[in-house]
């Protein structure tokens, strides 16, 4: 069966996003994507496949799928309720030299084993996912902390198994990534004017219909959502320096000053002044 691959979207100012019960068990979804991926589930019982390997797992399952390992999604045909969390993670989620740091030495030989796809089993399997479970409770900061904590309980004290005798799977499809890249590219580089979908479709080399499928497969977004979100990221940055919401709005792509305001509501639940007020209102620590 052809590998899907999935083109997740993590927050530019985040390394990793948090993802708790996606409903999928009525989709066969045999994907891959460049990210790690944690995840935990409790169920009765369920489908394991990741790369080669095929079993069920009962009651619970923690797996840790490195990048570009085809697996199901661990609720396909699930007809019982369930629970599920999942972190995916970039490739250098703790930074470029996260590796140099000896104190990181048992996780990062974690990551490495990965590749082939590990299962955890032991007496704090259970434990472990609930703190995973707990996870979209915490600031974000927590989050990030939590979750280091977790990879070194994995590294040094859980029993891993082996999915997968060795790490093959490099870049399934070097077309849709190649794709991908062109589209993120294009929009970091262009967001500040308007972008067409039939110039990004022709970069793909795609029709207008093919590439709206396309980009709608990928991201469960439209292309114009998708853009939305990238512009308002950037309007968030700038505002927080004196520059006027107006010129904010022209900057980051928008037609007009009332559809910025309107996107960046919904988006972010409060106006663009509202936010700037908010965030500037916070004191930073004081160094003592």
């Amino acid at each position: 069966m052809k590998i899907q691959f999935e083109a997740i979207q993590i927050k530019e100012e985040s390394s990793f996003r948090i993802l708790q019960t996606p409903h999928l068990q009525d989709f066969y979804l045999w994907h891959s994507h460049p990210e790690y991926e944690l995840l935990y589930i409790e169920a009765e019982a369920g489908p394991r496949r990741v790369g080669d390997h095929v079993s069920q797992y009962q009651q619970s399952d923690l797996v840790f799928i490195g990048p570009h390992i085809p697996h199901l999604n661990f609720d396909y045909g699930l007809k019982v309720p369930y629970r599920k969390i999942v972190v995916q993670m970039k490739e250098d989620f703790l930074g470029r030299t996260w590796s140099e740091v000896p104190e990181l030495h048992a996780i990062k030989e974690l990551f490495e084993r990965a590749k082939t796809g590990i299962v955890f089993e032991g007496d704090r399997k259970e434990e472990i996912g609930q703190r995973l479970m707990a996870l979209p409770d915490r600031s974000h900061f927590d989050q990030f902390m939590e979750i280091l904590s977790i990879f070194q309980v994995l590294a040094k004290e859980m029993k891993s198994i082996y999915l997968n005798e060795m790490a093959t799977w490099e870049n399934p499809s070097v077309r849709d990534q190649q794709r991908w890249q062109i589209v993120k590219e294009w929009v970091e580089n262009h967001f500040m004017e308007a972008i067409t979908l039939q110039e990004i479709a022709e970069k793909c080399h795609l029709s207008r219909e093919a590439f709206c499928r396309y980009f709608k497969s990928k991201t469960q977004l439209t292309f114009s959502n998708y853009v939305n979100q990238y512009r308002i990221t950037q309007a968030k940055k700038m505002l927080m320096q004196d520059v006027s919401i107006g010129d904010i709005a022209f900057a980051c792509g928008f037609e007009s000053l009332s559809y910025f305001t309107k996107i960046f509501t919904r988006t972010i639940g409060e106006s663009p002044n509202q936010y700037r007020k908010r965030v500037k209102s916070i004191k930073p620590l004081k160094l003592i």
